[in-house]
Order: structure tokens, then C-alpha cells, then sequence
């Protein structure tokens, strides 16, 4: 025992003299000058391109490393002028045993505060070719890497033809080398510079990768990259560079984060939810094949220029490169529930195939879009749409329902109620089968067609048993308890109504082109039954606006007193009226008419009376003439003119049983009048005016008729009368002659050729 003691002991102290002789033999050999001659020659041979380097120290200890405090390897030519690598630090590791022998073997590389300037030319060639150094052999020197250490460094890539460009900060990364593969285990923060399409980002990734260099193959076990709140996992192979067969997890936790990353001009206004996906990536790495599913969870899409939203999207669809395919996805709109099913196929030319269900109120579907959010819409909506095709010019089919519908605030005065609908629809419209509903005491029955939802035109037919025109015109502006403005949306038709009432009227079997264009009501070639007889009219009315209504009628054979009653508070002249009146005015009430009516018009009465008409009572009175409360007429034509309440008469012609009047000047709707006469009475009454004035000189004809020229002022009530002595002498002279007939005759050809065939 003591033997072997003795043994082991000099055993030890042998050991201790190979150490301690070998370390002064290394130490011996590496000089400060051998190391920085070695250093700088070995690492120009096996980079094969220029290097710079700073001071070079030696260290001792318990391992033996070469230190160079800076490092610099030129770029490739044909790239950037900066180099391609700069190192603050780098430690190379030795191997002892080959010290010994006066080598240097390099087992291990660490870099510290290192910058890589990464970069690819237009034809996808890198300026990092051969970088890695090989496994090489000189004379004092070899390179056999058992580690590659990376810290606290940086790396930069440049693509040339794209301009694209990434940083990678706080870059750690271990590479060992393990036979013939290299192992690779690391994490850094890689930051993506702004771009047209992407924001500035900062994506932090880790990575664990396997590279056999022989076969050329990446084995990754976990790659992992996380932009909060988005975090992407990898796993798989990459098969000699070209073939891959990696599966992937995608999780974005909230929407709402990573709305940035979707462009400027589809970016909804609002973005929430969670999305979760995993897919596989396989085939040729310059055409993958890209095959997952992905989930959706409580998902919020507010689209630019919506004032409501879709809420509540949950579901799944599966995708590949090129298309999304068992899409079924459930979705709110307000209280309407949505369900989505189908694909959309191929990415370059999207093409649809989506069947839709929708199930809600037509309150949350109107409040989509901000022109009817001062609405009150109500009822229940059912629809089923089908879309296929292109997305540029989808295919649009399926059907619709509205039950109990309400609407208000579309500038009737009162909401319509009792809405009822049902119809198809089309690409970017739909079909109206039938639409009916109440509007307080109105009623309608609708169909028609609706085009183009960007800017809404509706074509009807409607039918309608009873029309208040007092429940329908739009509220003025002057109406501050409602807005202006009317249905978004424009309306083109034709409507019958049976009966037709308001504005103190009442009309029937009414046949109207019309038109209804955001509070603007345009009626053409409007025929009914009013006053009894018959009435053709044109309206033109906008609530937004100051400019007037205008109102232009054509009447056949109406009833005088009822017309001249309702617009110029006329009750005593009786007749048959004809002739066409155009009226501009901003209001359609009695008094809105007297006070501030324009119109203009050619008209004719036949067969008719006045009765008890004050200011002829009064002339014939002044003339002498007693017995004449009703005056009989065989036909009275005249054009007048209204301008803000005064009436200007022009060639008022009228055969009487009291003789023949031709009259002109105005008779205002406030009662004033000022009028020339050239009154030609019948031989009987010139009798009596002789009699009665016989002071009063004037022309009688051969048939004994008197004509006598007078001037009216005052009031309608209360007129004056004198003779207009220069008229008169004229007359009796010869240079004024009785017009009477000619006038006639011209208004009758005015009339036929206003109203043809009456």
C-alpha cells in the first residue's frame, strides 16, 4: 500500500511539472508579436477578404483566448461602401494540447457589440457569401470551431432592388458546431424601418435551428417572432435550402393593436378581437404551399365611413395561398344576427361564392351609414344573399322581408307606419315586389326596383286609395322642430291615387309622373279631377332650400268660383274655367297665397255670373244702371299677372248681358284696384246712361250702343269711378277704336293653342 502511494505521488508531481512547464512553454510562445502576426494572417486567409484590426492580447487562465479589441471585414464588391462587419470585441478560444506544439487551434469565437451590414444586389446575390469561416489549416495556425457566441450586437439587411430595410438590435446568438452540423440558439430585436404599406415595427424573436452542411438541410425546431400583440411560432425543415415542411401557430390576442399593419385605405375605423391560426407550409421554396385554419373570437369591424359596425364576429375558415374556403363566421349588427358561409378564391382576382343570413331590426341595419342616422327606423328585416363572382363586379341574388316597419324623420310629417316588404335581390339593387304602409291617413301600395346602393335610385309604381298632400310635403327649413333634408335617395315613378286632399283641396283619379330627390318633390304631367273638372299640373317643391314651390296648371272647363275661392278669396263670380297659370310662392296656405304669390296665366271663363260682385255693382250703380245684382256672361278672357299680391290685368275681354268690357290695369289681393275700362253697354242700358248722364258726351255706335272709357281706384269694396275724358275724346274724334272683337279673337287662339282640343 505504502508502495502504490509513492507511485501516485511522483505520478502527481509529474503531472504538475508537464503543467506548470507547459504553461511557461506556452506562454514562452505566445508572444505579443506572434500573436498579432498569426491573428491578422489567419484571419485575412480564411475570410479571403481584407480585414482590419486593432490591439491584440493574450489571455491566461484556466482557458487561453486571443482577444482583439476591434475588428473590421471589408464588404463585398459591388455593395455599400461601410464594411460588412465591424466587432468592438472578439475572444478566440484555444485549444491546449495543440499549444504544445506551438499551434494555435481555435475551438471557440466570441463577439461582442458586433455589427453585421447585410445587403442583396438586384439579381438576389449577398454580400455574406463564404463569411462563416472554414475549417482550415496553416502552418501555425488552424481553425476547428466548437462555438460561434454572438452579444450584444447588430445586424442590418438591405435589399437593393425593393429598397427594403431591417434591423436586428440586442442580437444573441450561439452557434456550435457539432460534426457536420451547426447548431444555432439565439434571440434579438429585429426592427422594421417604415415603409408605403407598414409602419415602423419592432419584433422580438428567439430562434433554436439545426443546419446539417452537409445535406444542406435546416432543421427548425422553434422559431419563435412576437410584435405584441402578435406572436408566431415555427417548427420543421427546410430540405437542402429548396424544400420545406414547417408547421406554424399565429396569434394575435387584440386586434385593435395590430390595426396599423393593415394600409391607410382599407383600415377600418375601428378594430377588435382575436384572431388564432395554425397552418402548415410545404413544397418548393419558391412556390410554397400554404394550407390552416383560423379562428375568430368576439371580433369588432367598424369600416371606414360606417357609423355602425359588425360585433360579436366568431367563427372559422380554412385558407391557402390562394384562397379562403369553409368560411362560417356569426356576427352582430346591433341586434341583427348575421351568419356567413362559403370561399373566396384566388388572391390576385378575388372571386366570391358567400351565401349570408341576416335576422335583425332595420333600426341597427339603417345605422350603418351616417345619412340616416337622424332616423327613427323600426321593423323586423329577414334577407338571404347570395354573392358570387368577382369582387370587383360581384353576382347579387336572394331574397327580403320587412314586417311592423316604422320610419321617421325622412321629412314627412308624419312617420310611415304599417311599412310592409317583400322583393329580391340584385347586383347593387333589388327588386320591390310589394310594398305598402300608412302615412297617418295615406295609404300605399308600392313596386319597383331599387339600383345602385352607392347612390340610391328607386323606380316605383304606386297605388294609393287616399293621398293628404298636409301628412306628406317635407317640413321647411323655417320648421325648427325637424330637419331638412328628406330620405337620402332618389325616387322616380308614377302614381295613381284615387282620392287626393290638402292645402284646402281636394282632387281625384289622379295619373302623375313623379320625382323624389332628397326633399325635393318634382311632379310631372300630373292629371286629375278637381274643381270640378279637369286639371293638368306640374310642381316643383324643395324643403332645403329658399327658392319657392312652382305650380304650373292647365285647366279644362273647371269650376271658376271654387278655384278663385281657394286662391284668391274670390266667392262671387260664377263659370266655366280654362287656360293654363304658372304660381311661384313659399307656402301653400290661404294666407302664404295672398301675401306672397307670383303667378302669371292665360285664362277664359264661359257661361258665367256675377253675383252680387261688389265694385260692379258699384260701376253700374254710378252709371245709372239699378236692376243688375247678377250680371250673366257668355265669356270672359284675360292674362294677368301676380306679382307679391297684386294682380296686373292685360286685355281683360268680356262679353256681358250688360254689353262688351275691355279692361286693363291691376286689382291687387289686398282689395286695391286700378283699372282702365272701355265699356261698350247694350243699346237698352246706353239708353239709361244717357238718360241718367245726360251731361256726359261719348261715342254711340249705329246700333245705339254706348262706349264709355273709365278709370277704377279705391278698394274692391269700396271703389271709385270717374271718366277718362281723354280716352273718350279720342274716341269721339276717331283715333281710338273699339278693340273689343279682336281681343277676343285673339285670346280664343291663345286658348286653343295652350290647351289643345278644348
Amino acid at each position: 500500500m505504502a508502495k502504490l502511494m509513492k507511485i501516485l505521488l511522483l505520478v502527481l508531481c509529474l503531472l504538475i511539472v508537464m503543467v506548470v512547464g507547459g504553461y511557461f512553454l506556452i506562454r514562452s510562445y505566445l508572444t505579443p508579436a506572434r500573436v498579432q502576426a498569426i491573428t491578422e494572417k489567419m484571419t485575412s486567409e480564411a475570410l479571403q477578404r481584407p480585414v482590419e484590426m486593432g490591439k491584440v492580447g493574450v489571455k491566461f487562465g484556466l482557458r487561453i483566448g486571443i482577444s482583439i479589441d476591434y475588428l473590421s471585414i471589408a464588404n463585398t464588391a459591388g455593395f455599400r461602401p461601410e464594411p460588412m462587419v465591424e466587432i468592438e470585441r472578439t475572444e478566440l478560444n484555444l485549444k491546449l494540447l495543440p499549444l504544445l506544439q506551438r499551434r494555435i487551434v481555435i475551438s471557440g469565437i466570441n463577439l461582442n457589440r458586433a455589427v453585421f451590414r447585410f445587403e442583396s444586389d438586384p439579381a438576389g446575390n449577398l454580400n455574406m457569401s463564404g463569411l462563416l469561416p472554414k475549417e482550415m489549416k496553416g502552418r501555425a495556425w488552424a481553425i476547428s470551431l466548437d462555438y460561434f457566441d454572438i452579444r450584444q450586437s447588430e445586424v442590418s439587411y438591405y435589399d437593393q432592388k425593393t429598397k427594403l430595410e431591417l434591423r436586428i438590435k440586442d442580437f444573441d446568438q450561439r452557434i456550435s458546431f457539432k460534426g457536420k452540423n451547426l447548431l444555432s440558439v439565439g434571440q434579438g430585436s429585429m426592427y422594421l424601418l417604415k415603409s408605403n404599406t407598414l409602419p415602423e415595427m419592432v419584433i422580438l424573436f428567439s430562434d433554436n435551428l439545426e443546419y446539417d452542411t452537409l445535406k444542406k438541410d435546416i432543421t427548425i425546431r422553434k422559431l419563435t417572432a412576437n410584435y405584441d400583440p402578435i406572436v408566431l411560432e415555427l417548427s420543421g425543415t427546410l430540405t437542402k435550402m429548396e424544400t420545406m415542411t414547417i408547421k406554424g401557430n399565429l396569434d394575435i390576442k387584440n386586434l385593435s393593436e395590430a390595426k396599423s399593419l393593415i394600409p391607410q385605405a382599407d383600415r377600418p375605423t375601428e378594430l377588435q378581437g382575436k384572431l388564432s391560426a395554425n397552418f402548415s407550409i410545404l413544397g418548393n421554396i419558391k412556390n410554397p404551399k400554404i394550407d390552416g385554419q383560423a379562428t375568430l373570437t368576439n371580433v369588432k369591424y367598424l369600416p371606414k365611413g360606417m357609423k355602425r359596425g359588425f360585433e360579436n364576429i366568431s367563427g372559422s375558415f380554412s385558407f391557402d395561398q390562394n384562397t379562403l374556403r369553409n368560411i362560417i363566421l356569426k356576427a352582430n349588427l346591433g341586434a341583427a344576427q348575421i351568419n356567413i358561409n362559403g370561399s373566396v378564391n384566388d388572391w390576385s382576382h378575388p372571386v366570391l361564392n358567400i351565401t349570408a343570413k341576416v335576422d335583425g331590426s332595420l333600426s341597427d341595419i339603417a345605422a350603418v351609414i351616417p345619412e340616416t342616422e337622424i332616423m327613427k327606423l323600426q321593423g323586423k328585416v329577414l334577407a338571404n344573399i347570395i354573392a358570387k363572382g368577382t369582387i370587383n363586379k360581384p353576382i347579387i341574388t336572394g331574397d327580403y322581408s320587412l314586417r311592423d316597419g316604422m320610419l321617421d324623420g325622412i321629412g314627412l310629417i308624419k312617420p310611415v307606419n304599417k311599412l310592409e316588404m317583400k322583393g329580391k335581390l340584385q347586383t347593387n339593387g333589388l327588386v320591390i315586389e310589394r310594398c305598402t304602409g300608412v302615412i297617418g291617413s295615406t295609404d300605399f301600395n308600392i313596386n319597383g326596383t331599387l339600383a345602385d346602393f352607392n347612390k340610391p335610385v328607386m323606380q316605383l309604381n304606386n297605388n294609393s286609395n287616399l293621398i293628404n298632400l298636409d301628412e306628406l310635403l317635407p317640413r321647411t327649413s323655417k320648421d325648427k322642430k325637424a330637419p331638412t333634408g328628406g330620405v337620402p335617395i332618389r325616387i322616380l315613378g308614377r302614381v295613381k291615387v284615387k282620392k287626393f286632399t290638402g292645402l284646402d283641396m281636394e282632387f281625384a283619379n289622379i295619373n302623375t309622373d313623379f320625382t323624389y330627390d332628397k326633399g325635393i318633390v318634382d311632379l310631372k304631367n300630373c292629371m286629375a279631377d278637381g274643381f270640378d273638372g279637369k286639371v293638368e299640373l306640374d310642381l316643383y317643391y324643395n324643403a332645403n332650400s329658399p327658392e319657392p314651390y312652382r305650380i304650373m296648371t292647365r285647366m279644362k272647363s273647371i269650376s271658376a268660383k271654387a278655384i278663385l275661392k281657394r286662391f284668391l278669396n274670390f266667392d262671387n263670380v260664377d263659370g266655366r274655367m280654362s287656360g293654363m297659370s304658372n304660381f311661384i310662392g313659399n307656402g301653400l296656405t290661404v294666407k302664404e297665397v295672398i301675401s306672397n304669390l307670383n303667378a302669371s296665366g292665360n285664362l277664359k271663363l264661359v257661361n258665367g255670373e256675377f253675383n252680387n260682385f261688389k265694385m260692379l255693382d258699384e260701376l253700374l250703380k254710378w252709371l245709372g244702371v239699378t236692376d243688375t245684382k247678377k250680371v250673366p256672361f257668355k265669356d270672359l278672357a284675360f292674362y294677368y299677372k301676380i306679382e307679391k299680391g297684386r294682380a296686373n290685368i292685360r286685355d281683360w275681354a268680356m262679353s256681358s248681358s250688360i254689353g262688351n268690357f275691355l279692361t286693363d290695369g291691376y286689382v291687387g289681393l289686398n282689395n286695391d284696384v286700378n283699372l282702365q275700362v272701355s265699356l261698350t253697354l247694350i243699346k237698352k242700358y246706353s239708353d239709361v246712361v244717357k238718360k241718367y248722364h245726360g251731361d256726359w258726351i261719348f261715342p254711340i255706335d249705329n246700333n245705339g250702343r254706348a262706349t264709355i272709357d273709365i278709370i277704377i281706384t279705391g278698394k274692391l269694396t269700396s271703389p271709385k269711378f270717374s271718366l277718362d275724358k281723354n280716352k273718350i275724346k279720342q274716341r269721339i274724334q276717331g283715333k281710338l277704336k273699339d278693340e273689343f272683337e279682336k281681343k277676343k279673337k285673339e285670346w280664343e287662339k291663345k286658348i286653343k293653342e295652350l290647351l289643345p282640343g278644348n
